[in-house]
């Protein structure tokens, strides 16, 4: 029973023909449609994903059972009428291999000589230079003017590591909604990583930027453990707070998942509504629960309610990252609203047994929540005058789209600095 990849040739692609196949051959069958330079076909094709190329009505699956199609081929009812095991291809004569391998040779053999040059004459960086983290070059960050300076913004996590050299300096102001845990320690690291990203600058050990709003007033409200569970409770206790200090951004790294059709909490819809009718605005992460691009699942609570800014995430080759949900329950809420660098984000991280030094490259919608919430600091600070609401639209009308992409997948677009 021979195992592998095969390209399948359909009679048909109506919805119940390849609903047949897809049960039939157990596998998720996304259109080429759907694909482009960011999302590409390779990417897809696995052993549980298949790929329609929609023009061709030709099907590519992998690890098939040749038999199982064998079968199929044989059933006039069946949608599949033909089947073939993939092969390779070459140029049609012999010369033009030997010639390609000669090429090859040639430009490799010109790569080491070019790379041997570079490092034997490296130039010494300017000291005026500041190199920084890939998601800070994708929003634009050496553009902007501004540092965040006078703008309290809050991040409801885990927990701040105040022992950290990027932060112990800092006049930080925080509180524990969590019994018996406090808020200027952080044995998670989830809190101290999201804060940096928010509001750090460089890094002790590298002097590399990886924060957006380096002198915002940070705040702290510790709603998550150590072990990195909270409460509906805490965090609305928390909100609470924030919103009687005044401050005027609060970053929400935590999401709860919710069904396909889900309506959002009337509780966070109106608490979301009340916080920008007191000039603060409720930054959230869209959640983790996708498996693109075959299952994207919808936006998480609290950020899926229409008065809380929703975050996706997008990777360094700007494509949606494969865990970010997507705006799946448009009709009841749960809209995505930008989307912001989440993948292999370096940031401030506690020092310990096995993390040994103080920073840490980690991924999810929870990194890309912060660069926004960073971005609003800047934005409020170039724009003192502006209410929460007004700069929530800005977020939104500076995004910029991202080509092949969906609305629902990243809302306006990735955030910009203006």
């Amino acid at each position: 029973m021979e195992k592998g990849r095969y390209i399948v040739l359909l009679r048909n692609q109506e919805k119940k023909s390849l609903k047949k196949v897809e049960n039939e051959l157990q596998v998720s069958i996304t259109s080429s449609e759907f694909l482009s330079k960011e999302n590409r076909s390779f990417e897809v094709i696995n052993n549980d994903s298949g790929v329609l190329y929609k023009n061709l009505g030709v099907v590519v699956v992998e690890n098939m059972d040749e038999d199982q199609l064998k079968k199929a081929v044989k059933d006039d009812s069946n949608p599949i009428i033909y089947f073939e095991k993939e092969r390779e291809f070459f140029p049609a004569d012999e010369m033009k291999i030997i010639n390609e391998l000669k090429k090859q040779s040639a430009e490799i053999s010109d790569k080491i000589s070019e790379l041997e040059q570079y490092l034997n004459n490296k130039p010494i960086p300017q000291k005026n230079f500041v190199e920084m983290e890939w998601g800070l070059k994708a929003v634009g960050i050496e553009k902007s003017l501004y540092t965040g300076k006078g703008i309290d913004v809050c991040i409801l996590d885990t927990g701040l590591d105040l022992s950290h050299p990027d932060f112990a300096s800092r006049e930080i102001e925080g509180k524990s909604f969590i019994e018996g845990e406090d808020w200027d320690k952080d044995p998670n690291g989830h809190g101290t990583h999201c804060a940096g990203i928010s509001a750090g600058n460089l890094r002790s050990d590298t002097g590399k930027r990886y924060g957006i709003a380096k002198d915002c007033n940070l705040k702290i409200a510790k709603v998550l453990s150590n072990k990195g569970s909270g409460t509906t409770s805490s965090v609305v206790d928390a909100i609470d707070w924030a919103i009687s200090k005044k401050f005027k951004v609060l970053s929400l790294s935590l999401a709860a998942p919710v069904q396909f059709n889900e309506k959002p909490s009337v509780l966070f819809e109106t608490v979301g509504m009340r916080a920008l009718e007191n000039n603060c605005l409720i930054i959230a992460a869209a959640g983790n629960d996708s498996s693109r691009p075959s299952i994207p699942k919808p936006v998480s609570a609290p950020a899926n309610s229409v008065s809380i800014l929703a975050v996706a995430a997008i990777d360094g080759q700007m494509r949606v990252a494969k865990f970010s949900n997507g705006g799946l329950n448009p009709s009841t809420g749960g809209s995505i609203n930008v989307c912001a660098p989440g993948v292999d984000i370096m940031s401030s991280y506690p020092k310990s047994i096995k993390n040994k030094n103080y920073y840490f490259g980690l991924s999810g919608t929870s990194m890309a929540t912060p660069h926004v919430s960073g971005l609003a600091a800047l934005y409020m600070e170039q724009f003192p005058d502006k209410t929460a609401k007004e700069i929530w639209e800005m977020i939104e009308t500076n995004a910029k789209p991202i080509e092949g992409l969906k609305y629902r997948d990243i809302g306006s677009g990735l955030i910009q600095i203006i």
